[in-house]
């Protein structure tokens, strides 16, 4: 693979894949749960529409809601969490190593950064993006190919293709003409910079989940960090920026695939057309209520009882 990179440098390169697509929390499953979760929410809205449409066609003249506010709230505020914390993850300033270590699209770029001067053109094709780096002999070798096909369809070499579309992308990333490549060429610091603007464009709804959600901020801290009016509209431009950012550290520093709204393996619109209670089954509903209720109010401890042992543990004890 020509000249090497030093092993410290490698196992940086293969630590941005693995926050790219490590299957627990890595990024690019991270950005399809939020793709997914925005287009249920999307749908639910949709059938709310529709309800509602409906009802006023049946029962003209009727204001009332058709679908039960209480669980639509429900889903509304699982959302929005799950929306701004999934946001505030993916923008986490922490670094990528240690016991507070995070995958996070700015734990990748301030890692590149801190490796750009070690981060040649060379050591990018060959060891980050696994391209053979000499276009001239590849072409050679495809030439040779067709010449030895004697007019019969062969299949193109995609090593080619693959190691065209890499010098490009560094092309863009150093700034550099495709007349005046070298090995030696380095990220310009631009590029990165215009990256970090983008991300830090979005620093408003980290600020908000951090003060709102993830913790219970002081009227103190919460000050200046709301986001009143946001809805779908704005959960939409936040996930566009989210993804396009996205893709492109996962494409330029990750070698990964770009994140998509996953297909489901099945009917995802399955029972909607079932109502789920009738109407013989509200009472039993207003017991159960009034259960939870009882339960609740019960919730009560003595202080004598706070060395009495019988509090909650994590393992169930």
């Amino acid at each position: 693979m020509g000249k090497q990179a030093d092993d410290n440098l490698l196992r940086r390169i293969s630590n941005w894949k693995l926050a790219y697509t490590d299957d627990t929390t890595g990024i690019l499953i991270a950005l399809e749960d939020m793709l997914w979760d925005h287009a249920a929410f999307r749908t639910a809205i949709r059938i709310v529409a529709l309800a509602n449409r409906r009802r006023l066609v049946e029962l003209p003249g009727s204001d009332a809601s058709s679908l039960n506010q209480m669980l639509f709230d429900l889903l509304a505020k699982g959302y929005w969490s799950s929306l701004l914390l999934g946001t505030r993850k993916l923008l986490d300033p922490h670094p990528l190593y240690g016991v507070r270590g995070v995958y996070s699209l700015r734990a990748i770029l301030d890692d590149v950064k801190a490796c750009r001067s070690r981060l040649t053109r060379r050591i990018y094709v060959e060891h980050l993006r696994m391209c053979r780096y000499d276009l001239d002999a590849l072409r050679q070798e495809n030439r040779e190919a067709l010449k030895a096909a004697a007019g019969k369809a062969i299949w193109g070499d995609p090593a080619l293709t693959l190691s065209e579309i890499c010098h490009r992308d560094f092309d863009y990333l150093s700034g550099v003409k495709e007349a005046d490549r070298s090995e030696a060429d380095l990220i310009d610091t631009a590029v990165i910079v215009l990256i970090e603007k983008r991300l830090a464009d979005l620093s408003r709804i980290s600020d908000h989940a951090s003060t709102h959600i993830a913790h219970a901020g002081n009227a103190e801290s919460r000050l200046g960090k709301g986001i009143d009016d946001f809805d779908i509209r704005d959960a939409r431009e936040v996930l566009k920026a989210l993804k396009e950012v996205g893709d492109l550290i996962g494409l330029w520093f990750a070698n990964g695939g770009i994140s998509t709204l996953a297909i489901y393996q099945g009917n995802q619109f399955e029972g909607l057309n079932i109502a789920p209670v009738s109407e013989a089954d509200l009472p039993e509903l207003d017991a159960n209520w009034d259960l939870i209720d009882q339960d609740i109010a019960s919730w009560r401890i003595k202080p004598e009882e706070l060395l009495s042992g019988n509090g909650f543990h994590a393992d169930g004890r």
